[in-house]
């Protein structure tokens, strides 16, 4: 028995889930080839992913009449449907996933009418959940954690502590002995620089922090300096 009309969501879901099989199948191509001398596969890559593509096609569309992804909802296509339909047909009917499948008069129908061991809701779960954790990760990278860390950091602190360090931060001047250590990363200063407070900073740890967030604040004595100066022994 065969359900003529499948709900569009379940076939972009279909879509969706062909892309993470080739995807995978990428992946263990990288894993059994990560050994190999690096930059070896490079000049061949868009060749063996035709491969991989003409490999998933023969064994999916060729011999099953449905992809990996349409297969795993229960869908696939229906020979007997060979009907040309006009443009405005497939974007009012919905029953075409993807351009192609309109253009060569592929329309899917179902396999079985349910599924004992998954269902659409199980898929469409994980697949929002997917996309939810790459929508998580793309938001995560643009984030200025530098700049979170410093606002956090004024959040949390008392006003009152905060005000009494922050009179004491330009007290004396910087001066670099055998013990002195970098106010940030808390070793021995390598090209040692200051930008205005009387502690002292390893080049890389100060202006790495300011580029970063211009607004960076000594970890110690939480002064805003604007100008970093390369620290002279007088």
């Amino acid at each position: 028995m065969s359900i003529t009309y499948i709900p569009r969501v379940t076939q972009l879901d279909s879509v969706q889930l062909d892309g993470q099989v080739e995807e995978l199948f990428k992946q263990l191509l990288f894993n059994a080839t990560k050994f190999l001398e690096p930059g070896i596969l490079q000049p061949i890559l868009p060749e063996l992913e035709l491969l991989l593509r003409t490999w998933i096609f023969k064994y999916s569309l060729c011999d099953k009449n449905c992809t990996f992804g349409q297969q795993m909802l229960s869908l696939k296509y229906n020979k007997s449907n060979i009907s040309k339909s006009k443009l405005y047909w497939f974007i009012q009917t919905g029953k075409h996933p993807i351009l192609i499948d309109f253009i060569l008069g592929l329309e899917l129908t179902a396999d079985k009418l349910a599924r004992e061991d998954l269902t659409d809701l199980s898929w469409t779960r994980e697949l929002l959940w997917h996309n939810l954790i790459e929508l998580i990760g793309t938001a995560v990278s643009l984030i200025n954690l530098f700049g979170l860390k410093r606002r956090l950091s004024n959040i949390l602190k008392y006003v009152w502590w905060r005000k009494n360090v922050h009179a004491n931060s330009n007290s004396g001047s910087p001066i670099m002995t055998l013990n002195t250590i970098c106010a940030y990363c808390s070793n021995k200063p390598v090209l040692p620089h200051i930008m205005g407070c009387s502690h002292i900073f390893c080049y890389y740890c100060l202006m790495a922090n300011k580029a970063a967030d211009p607004d960076f604040v000594c970890p110690k004595c939480y002064f805003n300096g604007k100008n970093v100066i390369k620290f002279i022994m007088p």
